[in-house]
Formats: structure tokens, sequence, C-alpha cells
């Protein structure tokens, strides 16, 4: 009787949980859709004529709301037909464009600890069959880490390449040294070291990174250096088999 009541109490909490993320992604989708409209209104000179530089910005700004709507649009569908589920939507595309147009959108942040990006391509082929939005999901997750973390005044590398079976993507940055023990559980859910450097964090990017580069049937890693060299990325095989089957997250 005490487990029957307590697996209603767990199941009255995930609805909860689930009606509280699918509620708030709800009321984000409004607030976003008209930074979207008044952006592509400013770009179109609606209100006067911008200088090519702060049109600049904003054309970055306009594509970082676009991404964020196209997120908030899986995790509404997540939350509305299958819980906890979602589709991939796969398609071709090149990881270099995606990995240049991430650092595009976040290098302001970069900017802000005088921390460079340089990106460099060694990828014969650097085509990737999966979901883009997804993938960029992962991307930016990695990258805004990558960012946190570095100490000011140093480089972050960027590097898309590939070998006999996989497309690959990592950053490599200046950083605290993290500890085998660390690097068990980084990826794991709710797994933060953000307090550690007076950051704040819930553990769930890199989670749902892990999840997302498994969907794909690749597989994500974190390396670090005693001196204090980090690299984190991920591998996706472009084999054809795999362009037939229906792929799903599982968060």
């Amino acid at each position: 009787m005490k487990i029957q009541n307590i697996d209603e109490d767990e199941a009255k909490l995930q609805a909860q949980r689930e009606t509280f993320v699918a509620s708030i992604s709800h009321d984000l989708k409004n607030p976003t859709i008209a930074q979207i409209r008044a952006l592509e209104l400013f770009l179109k000179g609606s209100f006067g004529q911008i200088p090519p530089k702060q049109k600049e910005i904003i054309q970055m700004v306009l594509d970082s709301c676009r991404y964020m709507n196209a997120m908030l649009c899986s995790l509404l569908a997540t939350y509305r037909f299958d819980s906890g589920k979602v589709k991939l939507n796969c398609e071709d595309f090149s990881i270099y464009e995606l990995a240049s147009e991430c650092i595009e959108e976040i290098i302001f942040l970069a900017r802000d600890k005088n921390v460079n990006i340089s990106l460099k391509n060694t990828a014969k082929t650097e085509t990737v069959f999966g979901d883009r939005v997804q993938i960029k999901r992962v991307v930016m997750n990695l990258l805004s880490n990558g960012i946190k973390y570095a100490y000011p005044n140093t480089n972050i590398i960027v590097r898309t390449c590939n070998n006999n079976e996989n497309t690959c993507f990592s950053f490599e940055n200046k950083s605290p040294y993290i500890t085998p023990e660390k690097q068990e559980k980084i990826f794991g859910r709710y797994i933060s070291y953000a307090d550690t450097h007076n950051e704040f964090g819930i553990g769930l990017g890199l989670y749902a990174s892990k999840k997302i580069i498994e969907a794909h049937n690749g597989n994500i890693y974190v390396k670090s250096y005693q001196d204090e060299r980090n690299i984190f990325g991920f591998n996706i095989p472009y084999n054809d088999i795999y362009k037939n089957k229906e792929r799903v997250v599982i968060f």
C-alpha cells in the first residue's frame, strides 16, 4: 500500500514538473517572437537607416532569437506529445558552417572575458546527417561552457575534422584541471561544478548534450590535462546505414 502511494506521489510530482516546464516554455515563446519581429523591422529600415556595423550586430541577435525560438518549439513539442522524448528531424548539413554560426552568435561573451576563439577545419567531408537544431544546441552548450570557465586573456581553439567513420567537433581551452572523478560524472543529470567557480549552473546542459549525441549514434567526451588544457568534443558517424532509422532523444 505504501509503495502504491509513493508511486502515485511520484507520478503527480512528475506531472507537475512537466506542466511547469511546458507552461514556462509557452510563456517564453511570446516575448521571443516579439523580439524577432522587432529586430526584423529594424533590419528592414522601418525605424530609419541603420549603420552597417550596427546592422551586423542586430542580425546576430536576430539569429540568436530565432535559435531560441526553435529550441522552445522543440521543448514544447516534447511535453505536448511524448513527455521527455524529442523526435529528431535529420538532414545533411556542414558542421563547419554550424560551428562558424555558433561562434558568431556567442562571440560577445568571449570578448567580455577577452577570450579569443579561432576555428580550424581539417575535414575533407564536413557533412553531418542529423538534427541541425539539436546539434547546434550541443555546440552552443559546449562553447558557452568553454568561455565560462576559460581563463581571461586566453585562446579557445575550435576544430572540425573527420576520420574514417566520424565527423568530429571539439574545442580546447585553458581552464581549471578536471579530475578523473569529475570527468566520469560531468555529463550526468544535475551535475554542475559551477559553484566552485562562482558561476551559476544547474547541470543540465552537458547532460542534454550527451543524450542528443547518443541519439545520433555518436559519443561525447572530455579530456583534461595537468597543464590546464581541457578538450570537450563529440563524434558523429556519417555512415549511410543510420539514415533510414528514426531517431529519438529521451531526456
